[in-house]
C-alpha cells in the first residue's frame, strides 16, 4: 500500500489521542514503535491491514468512524502536501477523476522501482459520460468503503451531490468491487442526472 494510506492514520490517531495512543496501536500492529511512513515508500498490505485492525481495536472506532476521520484528515494532508491537486479543481467531480492520475504520479514516485504497479493494477477508473464513472477495484484490504466516504467527503467540501448505488465487492459477492459514481448537482447547480434511476435502484445508496 502507497505510504499515504499509512501516513493518513497515524495523523488520525493523532488527532483522537497522542503518542501514546500511536504506540499501542503499532504494538497491536505488531509494527516497530519508531516507524514513520513516507509518501514515497510502498508498504505490505498485510502491515496496512494490521495498522488498521489495530487502530479499531485500541480506539473503539467504527469503521465507519475511521473512514469519515480518515477522510477528513486525508484532504488537509493533500491540502498541505499537495495543494496544487485542489487548486486546480473546481468540483468533487474534477478532483475524483484526477484521483486515479494522483494516485499513479504518487505511486510512480516510489523509491523501490516496480512497485507502483502494485498500487495500480488495485485501482481503474471508467468514464460513463457526463457526471458519471465506474471505479474498479481489487485488493484484499477490501477499502471499498472507505473510498465512498472519500468521494462524499470531497463533495462536501465543494458542495456537490453524489449517489453512489450499493454494489458488490469482495465482502460480498464479487472478487472486485464496481463502483458506480453520479453527481446530481456541482456546486449547487443540477445536473442532468438529477432524479435519474430513482426507485429501487437507489434504495440504501450513498448520498451528499
Amino acid at each position: 500500500m502507497i505510504g499515504i494510506i499509512e501516513k493518513v492514520i497515524v495523523e488520525c490517531l493523532m488527532e483522537v489521542g497522542d503518542d501514546a495512543l500511536r504506540e499501542d496501536v503499532f504494538r497491536e500492529a505488531a509494527i516497530p514503535l519508531d516507524r514513520v511512513y513516507r509518501l514515497d515508500q510502498h508498504y505490505p498490505d498485510a502491515e496496512t491491514g494490521r495498522l488498521i485492525g489495530a487502530v479499531l481495536k485500541v480506539t473503539g472506532l467504527s469503521s465507519d468512524q475511521l473512514y469519515e476521520l480518515f477522510s477528513i484528515v486525508f484532504f488537509n494532508v493533500i491540502e498541505d502536501v499537495f495543494p496544487e491537486f485542489l487548486r486546480m479543481c473546481n468540483s468533487s467531480e474534477e478532483l475524483v477523476r484526477k484521483q486515479a492520475k494522483i494516485h499513479a504520479l504518487i505511486a510512480a514516485g516510489s523509491r523501490n522501482p516496480g512497485e507502483s504497479s502494485k498500487s495500480t493494477d488495485k485501482f481503474s477508473m471508467q468514464d460513463e459520460g457526463p457526471h458519471r464513472i465506474t471505479v474498479r477495484y481489487h485488493s484484499e484490504l477490501q477499502l471499498c468503503g472507505l473510498y465512498e466516504t472519500l468521494v462524499r467527503v470531497a463533495a462536501e467540501r465543494f458542495g456537490d451531490t453524489v449517489e453512489i448505488p450499493p454494489h458488490d465487492c469482495r465482502a460480498g459477492r464479487s472478487d472486485q468491487c464496481r463502483i458506480s459514481v453520479r453527481w446530481t448537482s456541482i456546486g449547487g447547480r443540477k445536473t442532468h442526472l438529477t432524479g435519474e434511476g430513482a426507485g429501487h435502484e437507489l434504495d440504501g445508496a450513498a448520498h451528499v
